[in-house]
């Protein structure tokens, strides 16, 4: 095996801190950014391999033994800011085994935090930033040059000078090459390598999937909004590239003939801010006749009611909005890019076509107080939605929102904590992070536990996996 990625997933109580989900609720997504690199890796002929602990169910003696097993010349890391120490405890761990492995971690984290992920003693060789497909070829084929010579490779400095968008340690100096250009044609990427992954073990937690087998997908990249706790500009930038409609038919199709699939769910920041784009895919659905539902993410500015109707003839059905907050002040400070009359006008356009709404919020922005978050938990009432996710504040580095934080609060450095589970914000507004954390508990609690709102779920059951769903689904509502 040339190259190895592992993939360190946090354990449901370290993704929710003291709220105990059972792993049988579901919540493990596959890391299609890992297996995106894999198949681009693949086409260019390395052999490659994906690990994910927690799914393989794996301690770390199962790791280093998998790692002896196989042998790969390249061991890679990919990893987001609250995995990052695990990656880094791992990597320490299968340097000392394995001493003249090569070991390399790219990833969001790495990504946001640049030449800040850096530590001097580390067992890192390189750090990977950016978009990754270019980057890892031509890492890898370096690699193969250079006969996978570890000491060889790290010590050829003009050499590693060359490859754009790495970072490394040299005497004592942390070296940054030239940022990675974007891929402008995501065509040119092949399907995940879905095939390298134990794609049976990955389901939503039940709030998220109407159908299973329920597969995820992405097929753009970017955001054109500029929202100051968004950290997605860090990898893919404002420019929003899309992959053809018709691609994205065959990747249906694929995962449809492949897995049996029943349900798509669009990862894409904001799947509906291309019309005609949009417009056209639904089209092509519809003329293939696909027996799919699917569901994505849109911003409340970027859908009308001819877009809706046919998103939902095209079978859409349900959409979660980035709504955030239930006060303008909110929603200006944090750049949101719309109103609360806005947000109503989409909620109310997509209950008229058919299609269920789904809101995601935020409690413990800027400028908020108590009082304020109890406005949102009222608005998220008042719309009347389907299913409410609440989630705490956390300014990651690279984002506006971190570098602007110590004017409207207190910030924690803990990475480990940047799960948006635990308040590492606390605004002005609150007296204490306990506060903010009870705040979000007590968002759940209103939503979920109204009389009314349960009565609504329960004329929805139609068949025994809509039953198994909604106890799951229960069970998790209990949970917060």
């Amino acid at each position: 095996m040339d190259i190895l990625f592992i993939f360190p997933t946090l354990k449901k109580e370290e993704s929710y801190s003291e709220i105990k989900i059972s792993n049988k609720a579901g919540g493990f997504l596959p890391p299609l950014g890992i297996a995106t690199l894999a198949a681009y890796l693949i086409e260019n002929n390395f052999e490659v391999g994906i690990l994910d602990p927690i799914i393989e169910g794996m301690s770390l003696e199962d790791i280093i033994n998998y790692v002896k097993e196989k042998d790969p010349k390249v061991i890679a890391f990919s990893s987001v800011t609250p995995t990052f120490q695990k990656s880094k405890f791992i990597a320490e761990k299968l340097r000392e085994e394995f001493p003249n492995k090569l070991i390399i971690i790219g990833g969001h984290h790495i990504s946001l935090f640049k030449e800040n992920a850096i530590e001097k003693e580390t067992s890192f060789d390189l750090f990977a930033y950016g978009e990754g497909e270019l980057t890892a070829v031509e890492l890898m084929s370096f690699f193969k040059a250079n006969n996978y010579d570890q000491k060889k490779i790290m010590s050829n400095f003009d050499g590693l000078k060359k490859i754009a968008g790495i970072m490394f340690i040299h005497n004592d100096n942390i070296i940054k090459t030239k940022p990675r250009e974007l891929i402008p044609d995501l065509n040119t990427i092949p399907m995940p390598a879905r095939h390298l992954l134990k794609m049976d073990r990955y389901i939503p937690l039940p709030i998220e999937y109407k159908r299973l087998p329920a597969i995820h997908m992405m097929v753009s990249r970017g955001c054109p909004f500029s929202c100051t706790y968004c950290s997605t500009h860090g990898a893919f930038g404002y420019k929003v590239r899309f992959k053809s409609p018709e691609r994205v038919i065959s990747e249906i199709q694929h995962v449809m003939d492949k897995y049996g699939a029943r349900q798509i769910s669009f990862w894409d920041d904001v799947l509906t801010i291309n019309k005609e784009w949009l417009t056209k895919l639904c089209n092509l659905i519809i003329e293939h006749k696909l027996n799919i539902i699917w569901n994505c993410y849109a911003h409340p500015n970027t859908v009308n009611d001819e877009l809706l109707k046919k998103m939902k003839e095209a079978g859409c059905f349900c959409i979660w909005y980035g709504i955030e907050a239930g006060d303008d002040l909110l929603l200006k400070v944090i750049n949101k890019g719309t109103t609360i009359e806005g947000i109503r006008k989409a909620v109310k356009l997509t209950k008229k076509n058919g299609i269920e709404v789904r809101g995601l919020f935020m409690v413990g922005l800027p400028k908020e107080t108590p009082e304020l978050a109890q406005k949102t938990i009222d608005f998220a009432k008042e719309l009347d939605l389907d299913y409410a996710q609440f989630s705490i504040t956390t300014p990651h580095i690279g984002t506006p929102l971190y570098e602007l934080a110590a004017q409207y609060g207190t910030l924690e450095k803990n990475y480990d904590k940047y799960t948006q589970h635990e308040a590492v914000f606390v605004p002005f507004g609150y007296k204490s992070k306990e506060q903010v954390e009870e705040m979000a508990k007590r968002a759940f609690r209103e939503f979920y536990h109204r009389p009314s709102y349960i009565f609504k779920q329960m004329i929805k059951i139609r068949n025994p996996e809509d039953v198994k769903r909604y106890y799951k689904a229960f069970k998790i509502a209990v949970g917060f």
